[in-house]
């Protein structure tokens, strides 16, 4: 039995402040030990590329949650409401009402709705971000800049709200429902651990808002996202409190796992001069660097399932009926046998694609929106700044599972005015 820091190898390792802020040699153990049970809960954690892509489409991987057992185990938590929603999010349904539920939401994300219709969005809202930051002359500092605070939660949030038409509400209570609410999905058996309190009340205020938000495009259409799913509820095809419930949903993955992955991309360039260098040199590539460095980072480390049937791994390891599997996607995304060299960056790798926005059914409809977001704001910071660099105070978000920093310190400098050289 593998043993760190004097306990079996388990989810417990997930929550150290050590391991969220470098997971890589945790990841490392479970590869080499394959598919182990985790010692308090029982679940299996399955980090192999090749079994994790498995079982992320196995027919027997159910993402149902047993709310109604939690409720009992938790009496007076405050968690209905929560729960209650939970069991309308479209991550958390199994076929038939998946499908439905994925038809409805996914489409005005798609590929060409965000190349077209939300791509001027992205750019006033990158740009604005950009306009915002200390002014610099050509070759001076910027001064310092805290990339999450001031790029990385403001274009997302933006972007966001005004797909949902929050034009009422200011970025900064977007940005602490869209925490709150990603605090509820990442938590274990989704109980928060600390401050339930505060996180509970900041989604009753999320919930609160958003049926208002419904009623008022009912009664005046505003050109957005839930124009089109108030549409649905009136032909049947989604009820209100499922268009409630995955408007939760899009708050936050729209915002705060695209936070996670702008800042973890512009950590990555701050603290890769050649790799800096490249991207200003040779802008085509910032798509590929954004893949290879949301597989290093990816803004969502695993998933769960549980098993209806007796489902067998390609090392010969038995997943019970009924058994619980956590799919480590972070740890997959570092197998050697998938990714030669998994810890370096390639631009040019190809065949094995990283498991980063998941694979199957659940693949995260809304990857084409934030790699576009990345994208744009990659772009738009080449293209201003000269030089770009680390400084001291980063830290890490307590959130082990929707793994992002909380702070990112860097030194801008200015480019010259005819731009990128």
């Amino acid at each position: 039995m593998t043993v760190i820091a004097g306990r079996p190898l388990g989810l417990f390792h997930l929550q150290l402040p050590e391991v969220i802020a470098d997971p890589v040699g945790f990841y490392a153990e479970l590869l080499d030990a394959g598919p182990v049970v985790d010692p308090l809960t029982g679940a299996w954690l399955v980090a192999r590329h090749h079994d994790v892509q498995l079982l992320l489409t196995h027919p027997a991987s159910s993402v149902r949650m047993d709310h109604a057992g939690a409720l009992a185990r938790f009496p007076g938590a405050g968690l209905r409401t929560a729960f209650d929603a939970l069991d309308l999010h479209v991550s958390f349904a199994d076929p038939p009402e998946h499908g439905r539920l994925r038809r409805a939401l996914a489409e005005p994300v798609q590929v060409r709705h965000v190349r077209t219709g939300l791509a001027a969005a992205i750019d006033q809202a990158v740009t604005t971000t950009f306009d915002d930051l200390p002014p610099a002359r050509p070759g001076t500092h910027a001064g310092r800049v805290d990339v999450v605070a001031a790029i990385a939660a403001r274009v997302p949030i933006a972007v966001t709200a005004h797909l949902l038409g929050m034009d009422d509400v200011d970025l900064a209570t977007v940005r602490r429902w869209s925490l709150a609410w990603g605090d509820v999905v990442a938590a274990p058996g989704h109980v928060p651990t600390t401050g339930r309190a505060e996180v509970l009340q900041a989604v009753d205020e999320l919930v609160t808002y958003l049926r208002d938000l419904v009623t008022r495009h009912e009664q005046q259409p505003g050109g957005t996202m839930v124009d089109h799913l108030v549409s649905l509820i009136h032909t049947g095809v989604l009820s209100r409190d499922e268009v409630i419930a995955n408007l939760m949903m899009i708050t936050t993955a729209g915002s705060e796992t695209t936070t996670n992955l702008i800042s973890a991309v512009i950590m990555s360039l701050a603290d890769d001069a050649d790799l800096w260098s490249l991207v200003r040199r040779e802008p085509n590539l910032i798509g590929e660097m954004i893949e290879e460095l949301g597989r290093l980072h990816p803004p969502t480390q695993y998933t769960a399932r549980r098993m209806t049937e007796r489902v067998v791994l390609a090392s010969g390891a038995v997943i019970p009926a009924g058994a619980t599997v956590v799919l480590m996607l972070a740890a997959a995304n570092r197998d050697p046998v998938a990714f030669p060299a998994p810890h370096e960056i390639r631009l040019d790798r190809t065949g094995v694609r990283p498991l980063t926005y998941g694979h199957g059914p659940h693949h995260c409809f809304g990857a084409p929106l934030a790699q576009f977001e990345a994208h744009r704001t990659v772009l738009e910071l080449a293209t201003r700044y000269r030089l770009l660099a680390p400084l001291p105070g980063r830290a890490w978000r307590h959130n082990a599972n929707l793994r992002g920093l909380s702070r990112l310190p860097v030194q801008l400098t200015a480019a010259t005015p005819a731009g990128v050289r």
